[in-house]
């Protein structure tokens, strides 16, 4: 079976995060939205605005079609009868199938899975430790792993990257390729 591997580094962008409050609707900037007299008048001019009466008028005309649909619809009327289905007599349960334990001897958590695409017989599982900065990251394996589900017992194949891979995913168009994403 032929692999291959490929790494890409991104340009980092420094991002900044704005924000504003937004506590009374959007005055002009002459209207002070706490004096009750300047937005009293200031709503008595819009509302006499021909465009306002239009779209306003608009607006009604399509909230009334809408209100009429739904007037039209009996939502108390049952339309699927004796079709009741009772699942309260089966308690929840779940088992387990298979184990797939990480090869390594400081064991990781699992970062991301990733189900083969074709029929779903191999799985790949990126291992990684998630705190920034842990000192078992020195210590430990950074191979990622792919699975056949018939045989948890070994890795089918072992993914070598240079950092841990903290994301993976097959490509639903060609499940040929995988792409993972690294720690650094």
């Amino acid at each position: 079976a032929e692999m291959s591997e490929r790494e890409v580094n991104t340009e980092r962008f420094s991002y900044l995060s704005i924000g504003n409050t937004h506590n009374q609707g959007g005055w002009p900037k002459d209207i002070d939205a706490t004096e009750k007299d300047q937005t009293a008048r200031y709503k008595k001019k819009v509302e006499k605005d021909e465009d306002y009466i239009r779209q306003v008028k608009n607006l009604a005309d399509a909230c009334e079609q809408s209100l009429m649909q739904n007037y039209a619809i009996d939502i108390y009327q049952e339309y699927f009868s004796g079709e009741y289905a009772d699942h309260s007599s089966e308690p929840p349960s779940a088992k387990t199938l298979t184990v797939f334990k990480d090869p390594s001897e400081i064991k990781r958590t699992v970062a991301d899975i990733s189900w083969y695409p074709d029929g779903g017989r191999k799985i790949a599982a990126a291992f990684s430790v998630m705190q920034f900065q842990d000192w078992r990251m020195e210590k430990m394996s950074q191979k990622s792993y792919i699975w056949d589900i018939n045989n948890p017992n070994t890795p089918e194949f072992e993914l070598v990257p240079s950092s841990p891979l903290c994301s993976l995913e097959y490509n639903p168009k060609d499940p040929h390729g995988l792409v993972g994403g690294s720690y650094n």
